[in-house]
Parts: C-alpha cells; sequence; structure tokens
C-alpha cells in the first residue's frame, strides 16, 4: 500500500470513530433566538399593537421526547438529541423576541387586551444528518401551522402552513452540529414570519382597524 493511499485509510478510520464515538450519549442542545441589535424587520412597519402569542405542541407523539436522534454509520438510533427547553417555549421566546424588538407588545392571552392572537401549531421541530465520505450535511427542520385573529372579535384573519429547513456542511457531527442546525432553522423561520405577505396583511389590518376605535 502506498503511502498516499495509507493516509486516505487512517483519514477514513479516524472519522469514522469520530463519527461514531459519541453516538451512545444523549446530546443536550439549546437553541434560541436573539434578534441583531439595531435591526428590524418588516414588522416594525405596522404601528405598535398588543399581541399574545399561543404554541400549540402538535408534534407526532413519537418525537415529542427529543428534537433529533443521533445514529451511527449504519443509520441506526444510538441516543437521543435532547432539548434543554421545551420546542413550544423555545418558538414562543423567538416569536416575543422578534415582536418586540419591532415595538410590539406582547401579553398573556388570559389577560383579554390583545389587538390580535397568534396562534401556532408546532408540527415538527427536527434535526437530522447525512453523511456523504468526508463531509456531513446537517438539517435543521421547523414546521407549524400559523392562525392569525383579531383580538377584539376573534375574527380569523390569516392560516397556513409555515415551515423552514436549515442546512450546513460540517466535518464532524458532535452535539454543537445539531444545536446549530436547530438555531438555524429557527432563525429562518422567524425571519419568514417576519416578512410572510399573509401575516403583515393581517396584523397591518389589526392596526388600521385600532387606529379607528
Amino acid at each position: 500500500m502506498n503511502t498516499q493511499s495509507h493516509r486516505s485509510v487512517i483519514l477514513s478510520l479516524l472519522f469514522l470513530i469520530a463519527l461514531s464515538g459519541c453516538a451512545f450519549t444523549g446530546a443536550h442542545v439549546s437553541p434560541d433566538y436573539t434578534p441583531e441589535a439595531g435591526k428590524k424587520s418588516p414588522l416594525s412597519t405596522i404601528s405598535p399593537l398588543t399581541i399574545s402569542i399561543l404554541v400549540e405542541d402538535q408534534r407526532n407523539p413519537d418525537e415529542r421526547d427529543r428534537v433529533g436522534d443521533k445514529k451511527n454509520n449504519f443509520g441506526w438510533v444510538m441516543a437521543k438529541v435532547l432539548s434543554d427547553k421545551e420546542p413550544t417555549a423555545i418558538l414562543y421566546d423567538a416569536l416575543k423576541a422578534e415582536c418586540e424588538n419591532n415595538a410590539h407588545r406582547i401579553v398573556k392571552s388570559e389577560d383579554g387586551k390583545a389587538d390580535a392572537l397568534i396562534k401556532i401549531g408546532l408540527k415538527r421541530y427536527w434535526s437530522d444528518f447525512a453523511t456523504h465520505f468526508f463531509d456531513i450535511e446537517m438539517k435543521g427542520m421547523l414546521d407549524t401551522d400559523i392562525t392569525i385573529l383579531n383580538g377584539i372579535d376573534q375574527n380569523q384573519l390569516a392560516s397556513k402552513p409555515l415551515n423552514s429547513t436549515y442546512r450546513e456542511s460540517r466535518q464532524m457531527a458532535f452535539d454543537e452540529a445539531f444545536e446549530s442546525a436547530l438555531k438555524g432553522a429557527l432563525f429562518e423561520f422567524i425571519r419568514s414570519f417576519a416578512r410572510d405577505p399573509s401575516v403583515l396583511e393581517a396584523l397591518r389590518s389589526v392596526a388600521l382597524q385600532k387606529e379607528k376605535r
């Protein structure tokens, strides 16, 4: 075996060992969202509203105890990817941060003082990966159904699925790779939410009605 072939075999073995070495240990992740300081989204073009946010866990019962699976080189599940915070709370906190960063105020739904109510059905929040020889493609997915209601008369103003997918290339699928994929999907979701024409139109209509009262 020549030197180059020998080096390739060693690198391949090291790669496989690194990929599977921590497979039996559960990964603990803490994906979160923090708006960029001083940077506003299209939500800022809407007059300030008082908003309630409700996030309901509608994920598949088989996936509610984790946000991904750690697998070995053969694709067998070896351990869970566990979130330090409930996915519904992660999504709620991210939406709250984005709304507040754009001059809107978040209140509890039971207060009955909201101009608008945003209901989120969380369908899936998941991380996964695919191995491509010396490259690992990490993937984060966040799938929801979103409904926006007028807070005064509960009239439905918008209802649609809103999803996001994030991919990145990694050399190793360690715990931080799963967290990065989940965080990326969360950022993409918030970005889509804050720019979605249906969302903006619904909230803008609430602001117009508020101005007329």
